[in-house]
């Protein structure tokens, strides 16, 4: 398991290939686990930002390999677009949920992109639509399941992250003007 820095730049859509240098441990949690430090990016200023929560991660399961990503507000709210039609179904609605946010986190599977509309110009949500769709079509449940639970342990690690750089690096003052 690898975990690397994502990228949240909106001219780089997951799914195109995107220079992830290897992060460094150098932050420590509450409990001692040591976590990923961001990229050196997260601490200026403005650009920070973007960076901040942004990591992937790598790993093999029944004999395949999987890259994820943690997701920025675009795909989160396409994540709700996507499942609207399922809300009220009970187990449907939660379903759905998963195999959208497993359909937005996954860069690559085996090397391999999932499909993407053609063009350019193609919205979020159009891209979002395909690949759930190609998801809920191809992958069986037990999938989604193992590809989802390492989303959400790689989302926790971003929390444990920012928590702990906002810890490290303490308060900072404000100047106005």
């Amino acid at each position: 398991m690898s975990d690397t820095y994502g990228t949240y730049d909106p001219a780089d859509r997951p799914g195109r290939k995107a220079a992830t240098p290897q992060a460094q441990p150098t932050l420590t949690a509450e409990d001692g686990t040591e976590l990923p430090a961001f990229d050196e990016r997260s601490a200026e200023a403005f650009t920070g930002l973007l960076y901040l929560g942004s990591l992937t991660e790598s790993f093999s399961w029944l004999g395949h390999d999987f890259v994820i990503r943690t997701l920025g507000v675009d795909e989160q709210l396409a994540v709700a677009q996507v499942t609207k039609q399922y809300e009220g179904t009970g187990g449907g609605e939660q379903l759905a949920y998963a195999t959208a946010v497993v359909a937005m986190a996954i860069v690559t599977v085996d090397g391999e992109e999932l499909p993407t509309p053609i063009g350019e110009d193609a919205k979020l949500a159009e891209w979002a639509h395909k690949r759930f769709g190609y998801v809920k079509s191809n992958w069986f449940q037990y999938t989604i399941s193992e590809v989802f639970q390492r989303y959400l342990k790689l989302e926790d690690t971003a929390a444990q992250t920012v928590a702990a750089m906002g810890k490290a690096f303490g308060p900072t003052v404000s100047t106005p003007g």
